[in-house]
């Protein structure tokens, strides 16, 4: 079955595949964090509309490892053109994945874009508005809908209002609130939630990770999110050593030494989520130190032996304090708040618990 590799999500796949077979909304919202499967799911979603040889749940693409779709991913990331890739799809299913169906229109915020620009939102509008060329359906995925800016999401409101019926949207985003109440109040929403731990150790397995352990300490820091375990399996190495290192220094942490660590490791906003996401991570270890004396994932013996002796110096209830305070700020960093702003915070907040000051 197509929705086989689907960890986490399949059900609700399975339903929602259910529904546009029976009483399809023209509109979905998909909210989320990131790195859950928004997006894979809204291109199954695409590919069983389309699919020529076996339409539905049962498409004959494999979603999560379809060498054409991981060819578009990677050029669209690069900015370059796709060379042809070997795939067993019907043609149809090849032209969805490698973004280029007659039927099927992909948006997202361009290579080096922080938003999707307005330009690309009017061309969609013009886009659906015409009759599908090879089926009876025209299907469109808006990604990164939370960059949309208020010009661009008021110049969608009239085709969600007025939808043509031929056409199905698909809006992802990873933070809800971002977008304007008249355009979430007009689409079905779907909100998925964080992976499991060990939903993302079969995503770790299938891509390679046979180490148990390491699977398991990896689905632990990435938090529910597939794409970060996925990007600490790649070598992109989380900043951990350096916030412990910055969280156990013998100085307390006045305004400016709080400035200089915003800037360090929270100067954007996808940086600075995923930095708050990992101090949430570190301070829920520090508090199975404190009430447990060990780890609840293995860690190496300096990174134990650093959030061991954060745990002796630190109350529970500060201990706490931290990780809500972590907590709080990646939702706000979700919500568009500023990052550095966010991130002072929190470390003054942070001084005042670890070296007890008022």
């Amino acid at each position: 079955m197509a929705l086989e590799g689907l960890c986490g999500q399949r059900e609700l796949a399975e339903r929602l595949f259910a529904e546009l077979e029976a009483r399809p909304s023209h509109a979905y919202l998909f909210s989320g964090p990131r790195g859950v499967g928004k997006a894979l799911v809204a291109e199954s979603l695409a590919h069983g509309l389309l699919c020529e040889r076996s339409p539905g749940a049962n498409f004959c693409c494999t979603a999560e490892h379809c060498p054409v779709r991981t060819l578009a991913s990677q050029t669209t990331r690069r900015g370059a053109s796709a060379s042809p890739a070997r795939c067993d799809c019907c043609s149809a299913c090849i032209q969805v994945a490698a973004r280029v169906h007659p039927d099927f229109n992909y948006v997202a915020k361009p290579p080096g874009r922080t938003d999707v620009l307005l330009e690309q939102v009017r061309d969609l509008i013009a886009a659906l508005g015409i009759r599908p060329s090879r089926g009876d359906r025209r299907v469109a995925i808006i990604d990164d809908a939370e960059t949309l800016n208020p010009a661009g999401q008021n110049a969608l409101l009239k085709t969600l209002e007025e939808p043509p019926g031929h056409a199905i949207i698909f809006m992802i985003t990873s933070s809800e609130r971002a977008l304007l109440d008249t355009i979430r109040s007009r689409m079905r929403p779907v909100r998925m939630g964080a992976l499991s731990v060990a939903d993302i150790g079969k995503i770790l397995a299938a891509r390679g990770v046979t180490d148990p352990g390491r699977a398991e300490s990896i689905a632990r820091l990435a938090r529910g999110s597939a794409a970060r375990a996925l990007a600490l399996v790649g070598g992109a190495e989380p900043p951990l050593k350096e916030l412990l290192a910055a969280l156990g220094a013998n100085q307390p942490l006045d305004f400016l030494r709080a400035q200089a660590l915003a800037q360090e490791f929270f100067a954007n906003r996808d940086q600075a989520a995923a930095n708050f996401e990992l101090l949430a991570r570190l301070f829920e270890e520090i508090l199975c130190y404190k009430l447990l004396g060990a780890a609840a994932a293995p860690l190496d013996g300096e990174t134990a032996s650093s959030m061991a002796a954060l745990a002796k110096r630190m109350g529970t209830d500060r201990i706490v304090t931290c990780l809500s305070a972590a907590i709080r700020a990646a939702g706000a960093i979700e919500e568009m708040a500023n990052p550095r702003l966010q991130a002072e915070q929190w470390w003054m907040a942070a001084g005042q618990a670890i070296w007890g000051e008022a």
